[in-house]
């Protein structure tokens, strides 16, 4: 009977060391990526994309969060890279759901990509997240009218210059002028 006590309290002794070793390892890991993901933020400030995008996957390596492929969409998307943005976002948004940044990011580069449809769903979901977001609300409209809509351009520039977006009121007068 004490053989099987020791045998037991050996095991249990080995399963906290484990334990241990583990929630520690997994710790260094996210200390890691957050390391990586820091460095990505300041390469993306400095201008260096490629480096950031870099830093970026090996913090994605270690770390599935939604934050870092947000992070990493905007690096893409500064450099120009529609289509890897857009997947980065997508996942951001499948990950975290509610990201109103992710959705407008995402509606800014389906708008570069001449998606005027998507990028109208997506601010469709931004303004739903933060009605008061008055860029979302113009580029809405700006997509309805690279899309010919100007009705439905109107009345988002409008809302977008109650808000307090003043660039709103010059593309207002262009569309009323071809009235």
């Amino acid at each position: 009977m004490n053989t099987k006590k020791v045998i037991i309290g050996a095991a249990c002794i080995c399963a906290a060391g484990f334990a241990v070793y583990h929630f520690t390892a997994g710790k260094k890991t996210q200390e890691d990526a957050m390391k990586y993901d820091l460095k990505g933020i300041d390469y993306v400030k400095e201008g260096k994309y490629d480096k950031a995008i870099d830093s970026y996957d090996d913090a994605i390596e270690l770390k599935q969060d939604p934050t870092l492929y947000y992070n990493r969409g905007v690096a893409y998307m500064n450099k120009g890279d529609n289509a890897n943005a857009i997947k980065d976002f997508s996942k951001a948004i499948e990950m975290q759901g509610a990201n109103f940044p992710a959705f407008n990011n995402r509606a800014i580069c389906y708008r570069n990509s001449s998606k005027y449809d998507e990028a109208i769903a997506d601010y469709s979901s931004v303004i739903k997240l933060k009605a008061d977001f008055s860029a979302a609300w113009f580029g809405r409209g700006t997509c309805y009218r690279l899309k010919g809509d100007d009705k439905n351009a109107l009345a988002d520039l409008r809302k977008a210059l109650s808000l307090g977006y003043a660039d709103a009121k010059n593309v207002i007068a262009d569309i009323e002028k071809k009235k």
